[in-house]
């Protein structure tokens, strides 16, 4: 394994991408391959749909700032690490926490897989668990 710049640069390219809105550069950013997945910080937010994947760049008014992301590879494969603030126009800014595996396909590493979370204190999860009506 070792440190990757392309992977970092990939991981930034998103961002930016995806906070200008530009639909046109998804394809170029994303894996088309089936096993491609989303996974957002909402309850059941899991996305393997094309299109529901497509939609976050057609989402307006969203930005993805990056922390410092750490990245690496290993042949084909690259993961970056960050703690990016999604910022919603006026009505907030969410820091959270991000894991992203990259594919390299032909020259350009494409995003396969990305994981958001909100960290919350142990000692709170059974709480909101509770509220938000989640069961094991």
């Amino acid at each position: 394994m070792q440190s990757s710049p392309d992977v970092r640069a990939a991981m930034l390219r998103f961002y930016d991408r995806l906070s200008a809105g530009d639909v046109d550069a998804f394809d170029s950013i994303v894996s088309s391959d089936p096993a491609t997945v989303v996974i957002g910080t909402a309850i059941g937010e899991i996305h393997r749909d094309r299109a529901k994947l497509r939609a976050g760049f057609e989402a307006e008014g969203i930005e993805l700032v990056a922390s410092d992301p750490v990245a690496y590879e290993e042949g084909s494969m690259g993961w970056v690490i960050d703690e990016p603030t999604f910022v919603f126009g006026d009505v907030g800014r969410v820091v959270t926490r991000l894991t992203a595996v990259f594919h390299r396909e032909g020259d350009t590493w494409k995003l396969v897989h990305m994981h958001a979370s909100v960290g919350v204190p142990d000692e709170e999860v059974f709480e909101f668990q509770a509220r938000w009506g989640v069961t094991g």
